[in-house]
């Protein structure tokens, strides 16, 4: 998949061309930034700024990448409030398209660290790229979910009908999972392969019945009367933003992932204390009003991982133990998934490489 933009030196120039990426997905929103919202951007970045610690000379560049089809909050906090810096930390911030489209920029070396999910860190992982999972960001419980229009009250109704979904996604896996509970299977529907950013002209076509996808395509089906049959949360499935690394880097900078662990802490604390002011990058980068942001902040149900929580084996688990996770099992779920839909050649022998806490911990032990 081919990489839509290239890195970014300076939060300002960051901003102003984030907003014009997020337009090629976001499906009903404006995506012309108002001179009073350059304006802030700017003034908050500069103040930002001048709080900053310097970089320390003897740490690399950082190189992080972010998936800009969901929401990035605490990431934009710690990037545009300066924590990265205040630790001395020199990051290099590249929006990708999708969680898919940093693969190939792993396999390359391209990024250090990256945000995602756990599909596409599977992917990566078992085609042979070396990266670990360090660090969980949020659980959004609801921001996929199941919408349908008025020819389908529930799921068994379904039966027969067309819908939309992302073939070989998690949001593909959640479906399957929500046929099943309702006594379907996958040769009960008649399925349509579509992206997000299709999903709403096919529902208001009446092309599509139903579709399984996620914020913001999911909100845009709403506002067309569709009605939510199911999410995530109500069919079991593990959904969870995390962070990972290229295994050789984070071996050889464990002060560079002490001092991330750092910054995102202090990020996460400032983000908590006043939700509304630290929604306001994401807010911007997506050109939405506090409001309609707040809005989708809300139907995706998140729920934020605590740094003192990410040990417990609800998530990253003790070090050295990933077997005993909820992100273990979810991992060795989607591995059989994605080979029955041929997206792998086969699961990967042994998963607990690609799960380590150990920068946590450290961290935590530091503090």
């Amino acid at each position: 998949m081919q990489r839509l933009v290239t890195r970014f030196f300076s939060r300002r120039k960051f901003f102003a061309f984030s907003s014009v990426v997020t337009c090629s997905w976001a499906l009903a929103i404006a995506c012309a930034p108002t001179a009073t919202d350059v304006g802030t951007v700017e003034e908050t970045a500069e103040t930002a700024t001048e709080v900053a610690a310097a970089p320390a000379a003897d740490l690399p560049k950082v190189r992080v990448g972010f998936q800009t089809g969901d929401i990035n909050n605490i990431t934009m906090v710690a990037y545009n409030e300066g924590y990265f810096e205040k630790v001395g930390l020199d990051v290099e911030m590249s929006p990708y398209s999708s969680g898919g489209a940093m693969v190939p920029a792993l396999a390359a070396g391209e990024v250090d660290i990256t945000w995602f999910f756990p599909f596409p860190s599977l992917t990566a992982f078992a085609t042979g790229i070396d990266i670990e999972v360090v660090l969980l960001d949020h659980a959004p419980l609801t921001a996929e979910r199941l919408i349908a229009g008025e020819s389908a009250a529930d799921v068994p109704s379904l039966k027969g009908k067309n819908v939309g979904v992302t073939i070989g996604t998690s949001g593909h896996h959640s479906l399957l999972a929500a046929l099943d509970q309702a006594g379907l299977s996958q040769d009960d529907i008649n399925m349509v392969n579509l992206k997000p950013s299709e999903m709403a002209a096919a529902f208001s076509a009446k092309k599509i019945d139903a579709a399984w996808t996620w914020e913001p395509a999911a909100g845009k089906l709403n506002e067309l009367g569709g009605k939510d049959i199911a999410t995530a949360k109500s069919v079991g499935a593990y959904a969870v933003a995390l962070w990972a690394a290229r295994t050789e880097f984070a071996e050889e900078n464990p002060e560079v992932m002490t001092k991330f662990m750092e910054a995102w802490d202090m990020a996460q604390q400032d983000y908590l204390a006043d939700l509304k002011s630290g929604q306001k990058w994401e807010a911007e980068r997506l050109n939405l009003t506090p409001e309609e942001f707040g809005a989708m902040v809300d139907r995706q149900g998140s729920t934020v991982v605590m740094m003192e929580d990410q040990l417990t084996d609800e998530w990253l688990g003790t070090p050295g133990q990933p077997q005993s996770t909820n992100l273990y099992k979810a991992y060795e779920e989607y591995a059989v998934f994605l080979v029955d839909q041929g997206r792998l050649d086969s699961a990967p022998e042994d998963l607990a490489p690609l799960i380590n806490s150990s920068y946590v911990a450290d961290y935590l032990e530091s503090k």
